[in-house]
C-alpha cells in the first residue's frame, strides 16, 4: 500500500511536466526558457516542490522519516527526533499533529510535536508514552536511531488565530500535554498575540509521570501575569500537591476568574474525557459536552476536544 502511494505520488508529480516536443527551438527561445526557469526557481513554491519527495512532509500521503535521537523522559515515555527535510519559508500550524504508521497492521495514531516548527527546525520532536494496548506506541518505543517511520501531516485540529480569546484554558493528562505545549507557547512568544490569560491544569499519576514538566515551569515563571500552571496527581509525594483526580471546583475556580470571551481545551485519555468534557463522537466529530464541563453549562463553541 505505501509503495504504491509513494509511486502513485511520483506519477502525479511527473505528469505535471510538459510533453516534449520535435520541435527545434531557437536560442532566444531558449534564452527566455532558462531566464524564465531562474525566476521560477527564486521562489519558494519551486523550492518547496522540488524538495526530496521521500521526505517532503504532507498531509495527504505518508513518507518515510528516518529517526536522528532517542531519549528515554521517564520509566514508559521516551523522545524521538525525526529528520525532515526544511523548509525555511513554511509556517507550522499551531494545534496541529502528525500522524505515524505501523506499516504492517495498517494502523495509525496522532502525534503532536512539540518544537515550535517542524518544518524550519529540519526535524520534529515527538513525546511517546507506551501504553500496554498501545501498538503503534509499542512499536514507536522499541524504535531506535537510524530506523525509519511512516508519517504525514500536519493535520490542522484548531485552526487557531492570535488574539481568538480573552481566556484559554486548557486540561490534559499524560502526553495530551503535548498539543497544549505547543499552543501554550505559541501564544505567549508571538509578539502580535496579547491573550491576557492562560490557564492549564495538568493531571498524572505520579510526579514523575508529569512530561515537559522543566519547559512548563520555566514558562509559567516567565509569563506568572499571564500563565497558570496546576499540577494534579493521583500519588502525589506530599500534601502540597493536588491529590486525586481534577475536580468540578478546581474547573469552577478557573472559568469563574475568565472573562470576555473564553474556549476550553482537552486533551488526554478517553477515560479523563468522559470525566471532563466527555468523548468525542463514534465518527471522530467533537460530540455534545458533558462530564464537569457540561455540568458547568459550557457550551460546544466554548470546549474542544484534541486528539
Amino acid at each position: 500500500m505505501n509503495r504504491y502511494l509513494f509511486q502513485g505520488c511520483q506519477r502525479r508529480l511527473f505528469a505535471s511536466a510538459a510533453p516534449q516536443t520535435s520541435s527545434r527551438r531557437s536560442p532566444k527561445q531558449l534564452l527566455a526558457i532558462g531566464v524564465a526557469s531562474l525566476a521560477l526557481a527564486a521562489t519558494g513554491g519551486y523550492y518547496y516542490m522540488n524538495l526530496p519527495l521521500r521526505d517532503r512532509l504532507e498531509e495527504d500521503r505518508f513518507v518515510l522519516l528516518r529517526v536522528l535521537e532517542r531519549e528515554p523522559l521517564s520509566h514508559d515515555t521516551i523522545r524521538l527526533r525525526l529528520a525532515n527535510t526544511a523548509q525555511p519559508q513554511r509556517p507550522y500550524p499551531v494545534l496541529s499533529c502528525m500522524h505515524i504508521k505501523d506499516d504492517n497492521i495498517q494502523v495509525m495514531r496522532s502525534y503532536t510535536p512539540i518544537n515550535p516548527n517542524p518544518f524550519q527546525d529540519g526535524y520534529m520532536d515527538l513525546v511517546i508514552k507506551r501504553y500496554a494496548n498501545g501498538s503503534i506506541s509499542r512499536m514507536l518505543s522499541s524504535t531506535e536511531a537510524g530506523e525509519e517511520l511512516w508519517v504525514r501531516g500536519p493535520a490542522v485540529e484548531y485552526n487557531y488565530q492570535p488574539n481568538m480569546f480573552d481566556s484559554i484554558g486548557m486540561i490534559a493528562g499524560g502526553t495530551g500535554i503535548t498539543p497544549m505545549y505547543q499552543l501554550i507557547k505559541k501564544v505567549l512568544e508571538t509578539d502580535e498575540d496579547k491573550t491576557p490569560r492562560l490557564w492549564l491544569i495538568y493531571c498524572n499519576k505520579t510526579e514523575q509521570d508529569i512530561l515537559l514538566r522543566k519547559e512548563l515551569d520555566e514558562l509559567q515563571a516567565r509569563f506568572k501575569d499571564r500563565l497558570t500552571i496546576d499540577y494534579v496527581l493521583e500519588q502525589p509525594p506530599s500534601d502540597e500537591w493536588h491529590k486525586g483526580y481534577v475536580s468540578e471546583a478546581m474547573i469552577r475556580g478557573k472559568l469563574e476568574g475568565d472573562q470576555g470571551k473564553r474556549m476550553v481545551f482537552v486533551c488526554g485519555p478517553d477515560a479523563m474525557l468522559a470525566h471532563v468534557s466527555g468523548q468525542r463522537a463514534r465518527d471522530f466529530s467533537q460530540g455534545r459536552v458533558s462530564g464537569i464541563l457540561g455540568r458547568l453549562g459550557l457550551p460546544p463553541s466554548q470546549v474542544f476536544k484534541l486528539e
